[in-house]
């Protein structure tokens, strides 16, 4: 590891650790942006836009004249410009600046490296808590990932492992990672809100509400919005397609070549990588959301909670509900349990989902039909029975039974030996149903065709079909 190895990067890590680690930190910064607007950043333009931030700067800049950076220290004592100066000398000691060279201009060209850029986003992402769209970015990288897995001329299938596992995999550990800071998170608002004791305090938080616009602006938006819901299904659905396409055995053959490993291994290490990807978005991501609304509901019922004690003006709350519990641990069990009766009876609570489009669409009326009506059993002797039975099952005969359908494939094949799914466009729901019927009469002596499964599905505009041929019985 070239970090450890090569002693260009020994101080990589110092401008983070020192007194003046947070006006390093935004200079840095200024730096990366500045570099996105222009095709080469040079020395001159590196120090103007770091004297431009100390002018501006509200951080007091500290002596470090005990430190080891010699020459590069910065000092409240120096000006601007020499302050500028001993910080890019200091990043180039460090590795975070490229080695001095000379660009056409004539000036020295002053490139934030690479890995430090790499190292400064990082720390952004991890640290500069601004979850606007994590989760749904997550969400749509592990959708688009698997969408170009499922087509054979994208170039992410030449490389499957590296190009399309790897990065779903990495999806997929994010999004948990972001599930998981919004649980902490909640409990954080929590304690935040029980240390809360003027009215003041509730009224500027409630007007912000900064914790729940901070943490969960994205969460809200999955809830509220019917689109990730969507693309969840699908994501489910190409998981399920993709071990069952050649990209899949291309993923084994690429880890074998990378890893020195056997078949057996690489299957083994995939299929395990496939079903906790298979595990999370199924089961886990349902529930972690669930138990993250919970607490959100959990929240807002807290809140309204300790607002109303701290509103209670001199009525100290806390000290009535501890001389409560005090009488209640004393006291007798069955006593115990009258009181906790009578108080429980005090609090009425309700518990709120979220409105669904199905539970707001107007239902459609039913045509009524004319031919069917209720039979008043004891009014009808057997044999009249019989006779309506009989007439039933004369006007509304079995549209599935194993004539219909063995003469439903006798127009199908004609003069064919066999059909397969795979070939036939099948349109409508009766079409569906004659196919799935022949697999549950296939082998009996009074149908005349036998099915074979080809392994697979079969993605028709009616339903998923597994992939049979079906063929004339010897």
């Amino acid at each position: 590891m070239i970090l450890f190895d090569n002693a260009e990067y020994d101080r990589f890590f110092n401008p983070l650790c020192c007194k003046n680690r947070r006006i390093y930190y935004e200079c840095i910064l200024q730096l990366i942006e500045k570099s996105k607007t222009v095709p080469l950043l040079y020395e001159t333009d590196a120090k103007d836009c770091i004297v431009l931030y100390l002018r501006n700067c509200t951080y007091a800049v500290e002596d470090e004249s005990g430190s080891d950076n010699g020459d590069e220290n910065i000092s409240s004592k120096k000006s601007d410009m020499e302050n500028a100066g001993a910080i890019l000398r200091y990043f180039r000691s460090c590795g975070w600046i490229s080695e001095r060279e000379i660009g056409r201009s004539g000036d020295n060209i002053a490139t934030v490296m690479p890995f430090c850029r790499k190292i400064i986003d990082s720390i952004q992402r991890i640290f500069d808590r601004d979850t606007s769209g994590a989760l749904t970015n997550h969400i749509f990288a592990i959708y688009d990932t698997l969408k170009s897995a499922l087509d054979a001329e994208h170039g992410r299938t030449i490389r499957p492992y590296s190009n399309i596992l790897l990065p779903l995999t990495d999806n997929v550990s994010d999004l948990k990672n972001e599930l998981q800071i919004l649980k902490d998170s909640i409990r954080t608002i929590m304690r935040i809100v029980i240390k809360m004791t003027e009215v003041n305090t509730f009224g500027q938080f409630l007007i912000k509400d900064e914790m729940m616009n901070l943490f969960f602006n994205d969460y809200f938006f999955i809830k509220k919005n019917g689109l990730i819901p969507g693309y969840i299904a699908e994501i489910e659905k190409m998981l399920r397609q993709i071990i069952n396409i050649d990209v899949y055995d291309n993923m084994v053959h690429e880890y074998e070549t990378l890893k020195q490993a056997d078949e057996y291994k690489a299957r083994e290490i995939i299929d395990g990588q496939f079903t906790e990807i298979q595990g999370f978005i199924n089961y886990d991501y349902v529930k972690e959301m669930d138990y993250i609304d919970k607490k959100i509901n959990n929240y807002y019922n807290l809140y309204s909670t300790r607002m109303l004690m701290v509103l209670s003006n001199n009525t100290n709350m806390q000290t009535y509900l501890n001389d409560l519990l005090t009488i209640l641990k004393e006291i007798d069990a069955e006593e115990r349990e009258i009181v906790l009766a009578e108080i429980s009876k005090i609090y009425q609570l309700s518990s709120y989902k979220y409105i669904g489009r199905k539970s707001i669409e107007r239902r459609k009326k039913r045509r009524p039909n004319i031919k069917s009506g209720a039979i008043v059993m004891s009014s009808l002797s057997d044999d009249e029975k019989a006779k309506l039975t009989q007439e039933l099952l004369h006007e509304y005969p079995d549209r599935y039974s194993v004539g219909q359908v063995a003469r439903y494939f006798d127009a199908l094949l004609s003069d064919k030996v066999s059909v397969e799914t795979s070939n036939q466009n099948i349109k409508d729901r009766d079409e569906a149903m004659m196919v799935a019927a022949s697999i549950i009469y296939s082998g009996s002596d009074d149908f005349p065709y036998e099915v074979e499964f080809l392994g697979g599905t079969v993605e028709t505009e009616v339903a998923s079909i597994s992939n049979i041929r079906i063929k004339r019985a010897r």
